[in-house]
């Protein structure tokens, strides 16, 4: 409360922890019942954020966004450079074992600006580091959607590719989809018509 952005509330929940990892529990998240609460890093490997799996109620995707992250401490208070994406711009690994349900769809600007902020990521991942995995996972984004509000997820996963566009790719610029009164402009312009 009273934190203002997305990576200084990484850094007021890591200023807190007591412990050299700390779970990261996002509000749209349901966590699953049967989600490991015991489970510990390998602490003989190198220092790394651990990204759980979340299932997409709108596309049924079903990888890292949204999910669980056990968050390095000491990793989160040194990143000054969040790049697109906090978590992947330092050391990470995947761990295959679904946190939850991401409900993201509780609002037409909710899903638009989830949509389009996971979507500028992956175009962006395409472009810099392409994989099969993120080919299909922007086609999912891009073409599949149910449920509530699912026009929106459509339309802001379509507004993000169209931004890219826009932007050529300029990552400083892409990064403005961290800031919620750009987005909510962004969602005012898009969805006016």
């Amino acid at each position: 409360d009273g934190v203002n952005g997305r990576a200084a509330a990484y850094k007021a929940a890591a200023s807190v922890s007591t412990t050299d990892w700390f779970f990261a529990v996002f509000a749209k998240l349901e966590v699953d019942h049967n989600f490991p609460w015991d489970w510990q890093p390998d602490r003989l490997q190198a220092a790394k954020h651990y990204i759980f799996h979340a299932k997409n109620p709108v596309n049924g995707l079903e990888y890292g966004h949204q999910g669980i992250i056990a968050y390095n401490k000491r990793m989160v208070l040194e990143n000054n450079d969040p790049g697109i994406d906090f978590t992947l711009t330092q050391a990470h690994e995947v761990v295959p074992v679904l946190s939850g349900t991401a409900h993201f769809n509780q609002s037409p600007w909710m899903t638009w600006r989830t949509a389009f902020r996971e979507v500028v990521k992956l175009r962006h991942f395409m472009s810099t580091d392409p994989s099969l995995e993120t080919e299909h996972r922007l086609n999912t984004w891009l073409t599949v959607a149910t449920g509530d509000h699912a026009e929106y997820c459509l339309k802001g996963a379509q507004d993000a590719v169209a931004f890219y566009n826009e932007v050529d790719g300029d990552l400083e610029k892409l990064k403005l989809s961290f800031d919620w009164a750009w987005l909510r402009e962004r969602f005012n312009l898009n969805t006016a018509q």
